[in-house]
């Protein structure tokens, strides 16, 4: 009695613990003091306590009818604990599993449900089951999972858990895989838990993967072999292509990614001068160093628009080739079109380094407001954003 009048749930709690691993630890090394606590003090702490310390505090069997009841009621991963209970405690479990058949059967349907949503749903769940079932729940689930080895060998992450756990079972894997299955395959890859059967299908299959960084660097240390064929398939338009080139700058695949995108814009511009000219500038910007493909080498400017940084670049590009273009006369007659063109025309001829100036149809031009000319050029700094970081002709910073 006096050990009851010193002793709160909340110490309870902190001794045994509030999981199913700490309340199976429990059991094998029970409290003396707490085990000396009587019946009418333990009655009065259990409704402040959870229920698995409870269970624990009372013995293997109320751990065991706990386990039952919250399996049958949906937690059907208690069913792992429940085993564990019975082989460390089967005198008093036994008792308790042949009185609840029909609780039992309940926890069984509900693993059963929660592994057929896996199969073709969240699988890394099922994996994780299939690696931690033992005794009579591994032979549930294993005849589950027999019953379905189409859709097992179509998900790589059980199909290699039920592998590792079983190598001499014969399981027909896709072939070819498709992409899917190469992405749950590259994911699982990662974490070195592929069975080898799926490893020697999923590096056969390797240069399949969709070229992310994640994937060209996998090929890169595992599949060199492979590589090739991944950097083939880069998406030149992707939302990755600027963190694939860094890739590609730092691990020696820049050239065979840039004669990629040389290619692509030599038959970009083939086909269109102007829209080819722009995704040559494009890449351009992008630190890419492609050559002006020939195509765009006409030193007419005729069909282009001046006032695009990419018509600026070419016509640097001419007049180095030896052209006899007056970038100047350009602009000059441009102004005398279009104002607004020529004005775009003007800024991209100087930030692309041309030596010009402002011609005299731009001075006094009514649609540009006073002090939003560049002090250093006089381009009008609101045609394109940026202009004051892009001018060569801005003094340079002291340092």
């Amino acid at each position: 009695m006096p050990a009851a009048k010193h002793t709160t749930s909340e110490q309870i709690t902190r001794r045994i613990g509030a999981t199913n691993a700490q309340a199976l630890a429990y059991l094998s090394a029970p409290d003396p003091k707490l085990q000396r606590l009587g019946r009418s003090a333990r009655e009065e702490l259990l409704p402040d306590l959870p229920p698995v310390t409870a269970g624990a505090l009372l013995g293997p069997a109320a751990l065991s009818r706990h386990l039952v009841a919250s399996a049958s009621a949906g937690r059907y991963r208690d069913l792992f604990w429940l085993w564990e209970v019975f082989q460390n405690h089967p005198d008093d479990c036994r008792p308790v599993l042949a009185e609840r058949p029909q609780a039992l059967e309940k926890a069984r349907a509900k693993l059963t449900r929660a592994t057929l949503l896996g199969l073709r749903g969240h699988a890394e769940r099922v994996a994780e089951d299939i690696a931690q079932a033992d005794g009579l729940i591994w032979t549930w689930l294993r005849s589950l999972l027999m019953e379905h080895l189409e859709l097992v060998a179509q998900r790589p992450v059980i199909a290699s858990a039920l592998l590792l756990r079983e190598p001499e079972l014969e399981l027909m894997l896709p072939e070819p895989p498709r992409e899917e299955w190469l992405r749950e395959a590259a994911l699982v890859r990662q974490l070195r838990k592929l069975a080898p059967a799926v490893e020697a299908l999923f590096a056969r299959h390797v240069d399949k993967l969709p070229a992310t960084v994640a994937t060209l660097a996998l090929a890169y240390e595992s599949y060199p072999e492979h590589l090739t064929g991944l950097v083939d398939r880069i998406d030149l338009d992707g939302p990755e292509i600027g963190s694939i080139m860094a890739w590609a700058r730092d691990h020696g695949q820049a050239p065979r990614l840039h004669a990629r995108i040389q290619a692509l814009v030599d038959e970009a511009v083939a086909a269109d001068r102007a829209a080819g000219l722009a995704r040559w500038h494009a890449w351009r910007d992008r630190g890419v160093a492609l050559e002006l493909p020939r195509a765009a080498r006409e030193a007419s400017l005729e069909g282009l628009d001046l006032g695009r940084p990419e018509s600026a670049a070419l016509v640097a590009a001419l007049i180095a080739d030896g052209a006899e273009l007056d970038p100047q006369r350009v602009l000059a007659e441009q102004a005398a079109e279009n104002r607004q063109r020529a004005e775009k025309a003007y800024e991209a001829f100087v930030c692309e380094g041309l030596d010009v100036t402002l011609p005299p149809a731009l001075e006094g031009n009514p649609i540009v407001r006073d002090g939003t000319r560049c002090p250093h050029c006089a381009a009008w700094t609101w045609v394109r954003p940026g202009h004051e970081r892009r001018c060569p002709r801005s003094p340079a910073p002291v340092s």
